[in-house]
């Protein structure tokens, strides 16, 4: 058991803050750990005693609550600042990040170095000043600011720089703009919206929603929607076929609790029976979703592979040549570092892939601004690390993305996860899950792994799993964020 030390000078931190406070290996990968205060200080007692990277989210002025890291630190008695070391990290990871695309023959302006000498300077003073730790913060909280900006600036012209290449190299960009249509018919107003936005459509297929009674499965929903999807001639994804969560899992399911096999023959059948229906309609299989952090039916990291397995056979026995895809959830693993976990969600998708069970591809959820069950936010770089990482698995990568646009109470989601505060003054608004949006999407099209965007919610105003995360509000309007894919997609495709 290893214990690490901070010392915070100012009471800034989220009330659930050292909840989703977790510390890291050389592997990127969460520890199990557990935060605390101690006699004026931030202790973290973790399973490792090796160095490591402690995560934090933590307060920046201009940006809201980010999910930030220190460089790797060493087990000491003596207590770290924390807001030294967090300064500390994040500009290391901009220097990475500077030095690697400057070598790639990026030329980088003055709206970039500008902050980044700033933020050198101001991190210079909140290192020499740590015998007042007060003192020593603010140049921190300075540094931290300064070194987001210029990662921000950072990350737009490598963007820009990226994206204008790949134009040079094909006449129009292939990405799948996609949208998840939810559990209701399409509404022909509404529908204007999505086909002006969107090129593919993901019909949901909830086995909770087909299947609500053993062997009585209601196809209305899905039939409507395919059609609606065929008059516009927009793609189609079907699934996610099997995803076992409290939302998707039919109730009858959990008399069967315990038996794995009975789960299993009952999650193939299903899977058979929807891609029979809809074979030759359907362009793409979303076969399991949400697998690898299941906590449902009792089922093991074993049997969980066992079902992925199952249902691409499944797909591939009845539609032979359609691609199938496998989507990960919370792909940065910080729920790890709360519970115990064999396989990191890299590793359980390493694990089917080199099994050669027939995927094409890897879809990676990605609900930005949720806990619990979602992913904190992030700076654009660093979530493009995140990103790069899954590159080495050597798939395609589809994204699938949620954001938040308020705070208040949702009573159409069925997640528990609620959303976390965007700004310093603890909101959400529309604006900012539209702000972030025009962050992350580009920054994504400029990965070659990365062959479609899908987000996750449509609407607002209908069941949902993540609260304020559709394009439509509660009273049927569009948000800003509609109209910010819109002009992505004009613009990059």
């Amino acid at each position: 058991m290893g214990l690490m030390r901070f010392l915070v000078p100012r009471p800034i931190l989220a009330a659930n803050a050292l909840e989703r406070a977790y510390f890291s290996g050389m592997d990127d990968l969460p520890w199990q750990s557990r935060s605390q205060w101690h006699d004026g200080q931030l202790w973290v007692k973790r399973i490792e005693n090796d160095s490591g990277q402690f995560h934090i989210p933590w307060p920046v002025e201009g940006y809201g609550e980010l999910m930030l890291a220190t460089a790797t630190l060493m087990e000491r008695d003596a207590p770290y600042h924390l807001s030294v070391e967090l300064a500390r990290g994040t500009i290391h990871r901009l220097r990475q990040h500077l030095a690697t695309w400057q070598a790639w023959g990026l030329a980088v302006s003055d709206r970039v170095l500008a902050p980044l000498a700033l933020a050198r300077k101001a991190f210079a003073r909140a290192v020499t000043k740590q015998g007042q730790p007060e003192v020593a913060d603010e140049y921190a909280a300075e540094a931290i600011a300064q070194a987001l900006d210029a990662g921000d600036r950072l990350a737009q012209e490598y963007t820009e720089a990226a994206l204008a290449a790949r134009r040079q190299q094909a006449a129009r960009n292939a990405t799948l703009f996609g949208i998840s249509l939810g559990p209701v018919a399409v509404d022909p107003a509404a529908g204007e919206w999505l086909a002006d936005v969107f090129n593919t459509a993901i019909i949901p297929l909830s086995w909770r929603d087909v299947e609500q009674h053993e062997g009585v499965r209601d196809w209305s929903i899905p039939d409507q929607q395919i059609e609606w999807c065929r008059d516009q001639g927009m793609r189609i994804c079907g699934g996610p076929l099997v995803q076992i969560d409290r939302s998707s899992v039919p109730d009858w399911l959990y008399l069967w609790e315990g038996d794995d096999e009975a789960v299993v023959k009952f999650a193939a059948d299903y899977v058979r029976a929807a891609v029979t229906r809809y074979r030759g309609k359907v362009h793409l299989w979303q076969c399991a979703a949400r697998l690898n952090v299941s906590d449902v039916l009792s089922l093991t990291e074993e049997q969980r592979l066992r079902l992925v397995v199952i249902s691409v056979e499944a797909v591939r026995q009845t539609d032979p040549r359609v691609p199938v895809v496998l989507v990960i959830d919370q792909p940065c693993a910080e729920f790890m570092g709360e519970r115990e976990c064999d396989l990191s969600p890299l590793h359980f998708a390493d694990a089917l892939v080199r099994a050669e069970i027939g995927l094409s591809a890897i879809g990676l959820e990605i609900n930005l601004g949720y806990w619990p069950g979602g992913t904190a936010l992030r700076d654009v770089l660093e979530l493009g690390r995140q990103i790069d990482r899954w590159s080495l698995l050597g798939m395609p990568l589809l994204i699938t993305l949620t954001m938040p646009s308020a705070m208040a109470a949702d009573p159409l989601a069925r997640s528990p996860a609620q959303p976390l505060p965007y700004a310093a003054e603890d909101e959400t608004t529309a604006e900012h899950q539209r702000q972030w949006i025009e962050r992350v999407v580009p920054m994504l099209l400029t990965k070659p792994a990365v062959q479609g965007i899908f987000w996750n919610q449509f609407a607002d105003n209908v069941p949902h799993d993540f609260p304020h995360g559709g394009l439509i509000d509660a009273a049927g309007k569009p948000k800003p964020a509609l109209e910010a894919l819109r002009n992505l997609r004009k613009q990059f495709s």
